[in-house]
């Protein structure tokens, strides 16, 4: 896994962006992510669509590789961290919280977190809001909709479509940063991209396997 970062000033603070869909908070040491939806292969398997068994296994391994590079103390999931209910691909989830004891794993419940506060603790997670604020930011797995300072959200899966001289058009995952929100992108590669829903004036910060580079 090639990692890129590239440093983005939040308020008085500074965010790492990855190119491996997850930012790193250096002052909280805190890793945040977005969308992992956990099962959602699982799910379309038992629906009789073939999907690679591998995909939440990258995407863990992923993130074990983030948090051993970043050496995170606390690992932030802004939402939809469970694509359904308890699944196969859940346990893999809990081999991984196991294995990093020494971090705080922190849910911001999505619209597909559905298991109960205390499944999710067996799974390893310790802590579980609807809203979160530190230090003036607040994490919503969808953008708040009242006045805060800034906002860290998920949700929409952004992506970004660029032209190329060629004329050859491409889609890539971004980050999404206006002066008052930054949204993520989904953590999970089993998700689709949605390019309309990017408020106005927003820098997007498109990233692929080599590199980030801004829209």
């Amino acid at each position: 896994m090639r990692l890129i970062e590239q440093n983005i000033p939040v308020l008085q603070e500074q965010f790492i962006l990855t190119n491996q869909a997850a930012l790193f908070w250096e002052r909280q040491k805190t890793l945040i992510l977005s969308d992992l939806h956990l099962g959602k292969a699982a799910h379309f398997r038992r629906n009789g669509i073939a999907m690679p068994v591998q995909l939440a296994l990258q995407d863990l391994e992923r993130l074990d590789t983030l948090i051993h590079h970043f050496a995170a103390e606390q690992v932030i999931v802004v939402g939809d961290l469970v694509h359904a209910g308890a699944n196969k691909e859940v346990l893999l989830f809990t081999a991984l919280t196991h294995k990093h004891e020494q971090v705080s794993f922190t849910l911001i419940r999505g619209n597909h977190d559905r298991l109960s506060e205390d499944q999710l603790c067996a799974i390893g997670i310790q802590e579980v809001y609807d809203e979160l604020n530190i230090a003036g930011i607040t994490f919503s797995h969808d953008a708040v909709q009242y006045p805060v300072p800034f906002v860290v959200s998920g949700h929409i899966h952004p992506g970004v479509d660029v032209m190329f001289h060629t004329r050859q058009r491409m889609r890539f995952p971004c980050y999404v940063v206006t002066p008052h929100q930054l949204i993520l992108p989904a953590f999970s590669r089993f998700t689709g991209l949605d390019t309309g829903r990017i408020p106005a004036g927003a820098t997007c910060y498109a990233f692929y396997k080599e590199g980030i580079f801004t829209v």
